[in-house]
């Protein structure tokens, strides 16, 4: 039984190539999200057939995930982890070919709107727990309540689209590391570059509580 574990096991390498290509997926995505333009970035991630589940709401189609954005204030994410899986192959190294991923990531948002930096400030004390201005969090404790920061949970199957002529998408380079490339020369381990484009093929986001 042991020995069947572990050759279940997905090799080190797919293990470390999973875990920097979901972060600099996670950074590209949301820097998009938190972006004046994110209506004219955030769709270019995804493909024309994802699926997409907003709150518990299904979209359908891009020009209703457009319509999404469109009525979406603008937004400031602060990731607190994110976690990752392959979903194969295990022989995606040899012939160089990114593996699938899926990709569970948490943090909070804060919305802003342009009503609601316009309102006036209270003039209500501050919270005895607060000193001058800002929050441990990083807000203005006069900031309304309408722009402060909720939990959310997001979740993506991501598929890679490089060598497909898709334009769009997170594109990864990556070279393996020592550890990952065990058993193979310098020069094969310098050469051992697998290039991907990371598209959205589903997108699960819900606020929590």
């Amino acid at each position: 039984m042991g020995e069947g574990r572990a050759s279940m096991s997905a090799p080190a390498w797919l293990m470390e190539f999973t875990s920097n290509a979901a972060e600099t997926f996670v950074t590209a995505y949301y820097a998009a999200a938190d972006s004046p333009q994110h209506c004219q970035l955030l769709p270019s991630l995804y493909l024309p057939n994802s699926t997409i589940s907003w709150n518990g709401n299904p979209i359908s189609g891009a020009a209703q995930f457009e319509q999404l954005l469109e009525a979406q204030p603008g937004t400031q994410h602060e990731i607190q982890s994110f976690d990752c899986h392959p979903l194969g192959p295990v022989s995606a190294q040899d012939n160089h070919v990114a593996p699938s991923m899926l990709l569970l990531v948490s943090g909070t948002v804060a919305h802003y709107t342009p009503e609601s930096l316009a309102t006036n400030k209270t003039n209500a004390p501050k919270s005895a727990i607060t000193t001058g201005t800002k929050t441990k969090q990083k807000f203005d404790a006069d900031t309304p309540v309408t722009s402060l920061p909720r939990v959310f949970s997001q979740t993506f199957v991501l598929i890679n689209g490089a060598g497909t002529n898709a334009e769009g998408g997170v594109p990864f380079v990556w070279t393996q590391s020592r550890s990952a490339s065990k058993g193979k020369s310098a020069t094969e381990t310098s050469k051992a570059k697998t290039v991907a484009r990371y598209f959205i093929q589903a997108d699960s986001m819900r606020f929590v509580g």
